[in-house]
């Protein structure tokens, strides 16, 4: 049996966290899910993941600085990373792809799309 994808899932809004982990892992994925980025940080020492999903604006870490810290790890560096925020201003966007961003998805969320694109980059990866 193939081995079930890890996905870690990072935001400090826990209604929406809870949601967005419920969703994944009726698709199947296996997710650990944080409510901080220095949590999420703390975890991936010890259990590398194989796709990144990161609220931009959280307390303590926001989640382009967490991305530059993943980014900047030679262990975790090619870790697809999905920034999901309210930010939608133009260059809030070019700022997050040139950290290093794989996909920009703006908040409210529609649940089936955002799991639709998170397949949809698991797949990339895959071929």
């Amino acid at each position: 049996m193939e081995e079930s994808q890890k996905l870690v899932i990072i935001d400090d809004e826990e209604d929406l966290l809870d949601l967005m982990e419920y969703h994944f892992k009726k698709k199947g994925y296996e997710v650990f899910a944080f409510e901080s980025a220095n949590k999420a940080w703390e975890f991936m020492g010890e259990v590398r993941p194989d796709m990144i999903l990161c609220d931009w604006m959280m307390p303590e870490m926001s989640g382009i600085d967490f991305c530059r810290m993943v980014k900047g790890n030679l262990v975790l560096s090619d870790i697809p990373f999905v920034m999901v925020t309210c930010r939608s201003e133009k260059s809030a966007v070019q700022k997050a792809l040139a950290e290093g961003v794989s996909d920009f998805i703006k908040k409210p969320i529609l649940m089936p799309e955002l799991v639709s694109r998170i397949d949809h980059l698991f797949n990339l990866r895959a071929s």
